[in-house]
């Protein structure tokens, strides 16, 4: 993402899930500001799965150290102890637009890729029958 983790291969498994983990929390602040937990059950929508508490809380301090995002103590409700409540600052809304940016391009040089893959084992797969 623009401004972390800069240079780093694709990877696998976990380490993609949390490259995706700052997207999906600004695009879920951008839809409407939230605490911690609500946050949890949009992660899993878009496929992160189940992500530590302290790993999105992790992300939520940085974020709030980069100036994409503020948060708020909410006013003691019957629902239990105040939360704290996150939204998205216009400069994480921006970051977001740079993120999709940078996510189209990724997925037309994953295409090209894959593209280029699909025909050249064919042709690969062909040559060994003959």
């Amino acid at each position: 993402m623009p401004g972390r983790n800069c240079g780093r291969g694709m990877g696998h498994g976990r380490g993609m899930h949390l490259r995706m983990l700052d997207p999906v929390i600004l695009l879920s602040l951008h839809k409407k500001p939230a605490h911690g937990y609500s946050l949890i059950e949009s992660l899993t929508a878009y496929g992160l799965g189940q992500i530590d508490i302290s790993i999105l809380y992790r992300a939520l301090h940085q974020m709030e150290d980069m100036g994409w995002v503020t948060s708020k103590q909410e006013e003691e409700s019957s629902q239990g102890p105040p939360r704290r409540v996150y939204r998205i600052t216009h400069n994480g809304e921006q970051i977001l637009e740079e993120i999709v940016s940078d996510l189209e391009l990724r997925v037309a040089d994953m295409e090209r890729f894959i593209s280029e893959y699909k025909t050249y084992i064919q042709k690969y797969h062909d040559k060994e029958r003959i």
